[in-house]
């Protein structure tokens, strides 16, 4: 138990939700345990009464604001270094709020749909981990978070455990006293790495999409504030869910964001211009232009008629916005799993009817085995945002070029490490060519595609080929939603599903 002056689970803001008017008050997301930012600068707010002097301390630093004539002010701390040690930080107007146990360290969103909300309960003590949850909400707020909101907590199983109870009397019986796998694993390998505290806010809403997570210009002529909004597919409505339980964090500074969504937006042509939208919006929203965004690969499945556009818009995104990347998950099926998950014990032994080629995967979206894509994602941030040379590639092959050689393509990849291999010891998989011919008789029809054989010819180098395509255009990976290809770079990562008659132009 930390012994705080606060109980139940450590919320500040039980103390300041129902002050007089003139008292100054915080955000939510501002309590006890919380991790803020380093080496960046602290923004502070808040309110109190309008012209009141406000000043914020922090270690030796302090800045003073004046209320505006809505009450609200907003001071920034200069950027400060993590050092392992646990501040108080002092809020002083009319009355002195002190927050106690804050430490600097590395702050990620873990943000997104029913993916990200699978939790995995924490084992061991990590006291310089610390976890925020921001429950499902469809009421949206004009200036905080709601009660959605829960406060700062340390990674200590026995105090998460006497948050679970809360957490079940006030949202569901089947809340845990975890977080979410892929945030947790993630987190937790970045702060193994550069030994600084991590925290971790997790913000995810099951069956969401993209446009639902961008904030919306007059959102209140829409949705009343502070009036939970009833009906159905509620994680579609755009700007819903970002005034529901993001809009309070900003201009909070944090490190980047953890990103696992998408397999709502499997029927939309346009999912990749409503996720780099969505990105934009965060961006500014919390004046940060160049904030990381980690994506999660969805894994196959054939719900919403299969992921393939998705793969496709995650990679255009990735290519094409900076400081956008994305972790591969073409093996998250492969053994394991448990029977929520409904994972077949001969996962990616299998054959797709008339191919012969392995196939993983259900039409359950939520695949097992979150750590590995988690993982692959710490590797990126840690190599990208971090600068540490792990000493192996990070990112998974991806498609570069091709170019025909009478009845051949040839296929060039990035990011192959010390080459290409496969998995199995076997040819190259689930490659596919088409000599453009459509499979029906118009325009925008898809183009028909034969069964390759493919080898590897060079470090980064694929020869496609296929008796009956003579005068071949197009080469494709992995082009079905239950694709179990097994084509990897040598530090085992597999590569991201393409094909080339819809290649999004690359950024680097």
């Amino acid at each position: 138990m930390h012994k705080t002056g606060i109980t139940v689970f450590s919320l500040a803001l039980v103390v300041l939700a129902g002050p007089a008017m003139a008292d100054v008050r915080l955000p939510k997301v501002f309590t006890d345990h919380m991790v803020l930012q380093q080496q960046m600068p602290i923004h502070v707010w808040g309110w109190a009464e309008s012209g009141e002097s406000v000043t914020v301390g922090l270690a030796d630093k302090t800045a003073s604001a004046e209320a505006g004539d809505d009450g609200r002010w907003q001071v920034e701390l200069p950027a400060m270094d993590a050092d392992g040690r646990p501040h108080t930080l002092t809020v002083k107007a009319a009355n002195t709020i002190e927050l106690k146990d804050v430490l600097l360290g590395e702050l990620w969103i873990c943000a997104g749909q029913s993916n990200m909300n699978r939790e995995v309960e924490i084992q061991e003590p990590l006291p310089q981990m610390r976890v925020f949850w921001i429950h499902g909400s469809t009421a949206p707020r004009q200036h905080d978070l709601g009660d959605n909101a829960m406060g700062w907590e340390p990674a200590d199983p026995q105090r998460l455990a006497e948050v679970r109870k809360v957490r079940q009397k006030r949202f569901h019986p089947s809340h845990k006293g975890g977080f979410a796998e892929v945030g947790w694993v993630f987190g937790r390998r970045v702060h193994e790495q550069l030994k600084v505290p991590v925290g971790l806010i997790k913000s995810a809403f099951g069956g969401s999409q993209a446009r639902a997570w961008t904030p919306v210009p007059n959102i209140a002529e829409q949705f009343p504030f502070d009036q939970k909004v009833e009906g159905s597919y509620l994680g579609h409505k755009p700007g819903l869910l970002y005034q529901s339980m993001l809009h309070g964090l900003p201009p909070l500074s944090v490190r980047g964001v953890v990103w696992y969504q998408g397999e709502n937006n499997g029927r939309d042509w346009n999912y990749d211009d409503e996720l780099a939208a969505m990105i934009a919006s965060w961006r500014q929203r919390f004046k940060q232009p160049q904030m990381p965004f980690y994506l999660a690969q969805i894994a196959q499945t054939t719900y919403a008629s299969g992921m393939e556009r998705v793969w496709e818009c995650q990679a255009k995104v990735a290519a094409t916005v900076p400081q956008v990347y994305l972790g591969a998950s073409n093996d998250l099926w492969d053994g394991g799993g448990t029977q929520r998950d409904r994972i077949r014990p001969d996962a990616g032994k299998n054959n797709a009817p008339g191919t012969g080629w392995p196939i993983a995967g259900t039409s359950n979206p939520h695949p097992p085995n979150k750590h590995i894509v988690a993982n692959r994602l710490a590797d990126i941030a840690l190599a990208e945002t971090y600068g540490v040379d792990l000493g192996r590639e990070v990112f998974a092959p991806v498609y570069d070029s091709h170019r025909v050689e009478g009845d051949k393509i040839l296929v060039k990849f990035k990011h192959v490490g010390d080459g290409l291999k496969t998995d199995d010891g076997q040819p190259p998989n689930w490659l596919e060519i088409s000599d453009g011919t459509r499979q029906q008789d118009r325009d925008n029809a898809p183009l028909r595609y034969t069964k390759a054989q493919a080898k590897i010819v060079g470090k980064d180098t694929v020869e496609v080929r296929a008796d009956d395509v003579k005068a071949p255009k197009h080469v494709r990976l992995g082009w079905h939603p239950l694709a179990r290809h097994n084509l990897y770079n040598s530090d085992g990562v597999p590569a991201i599903n393409f094909r080339t008659d819809a290649q999004p132009t690359k950024k680097r």
